[in-house]
């Protein structure tokens, strides 16, 4: 059994990363934005409850703000290599990345 918190909004999903003070900035706005859009479509066609794990979330995504910084970290092409490696997040402003 567990204690599940619903989020409904990402207002929410934002005030939940701010609890815990070293990983407050791991996001930028629009980042969290674009990660509670995913995961909320994610749950919604898996068609059961995604676990709000903050520290899980900052070990397994990464934000960038361009596939040029995305390459001094992994040996890619381009933006179809990395997406045929992993998920990706587009938003206006950078991209987020499943580690790999």
């Amino acid at each position: 059994m567990a204690i599940i918190v619903k989020i409904n909004c990402v207002d929410e999903f934002a005030a939940e990363f701010a609890q815990w003070p070293q990983r407050r900035s791991h996001f930028s706005r629009p980042a969290l934005r674009a990660l509670y859009e995913y995961l909320d479509e994610a749950s919604n066609d898996m068609g059961e409850d995604i676990e709000l794990d903050v520290v899980g979330i900052c070990c397994e995504w990464s934000e960038y703000k361009d596939i040029e910084a995305v390459k001094e970290d992994y040996e890619i092409e381009g933006l179809s290599d990395l997406q045929d490696s992993t998920t990706v997040v587009e938003f206006d402003g950078g991209l987020l990345v499943h580690e790999f």
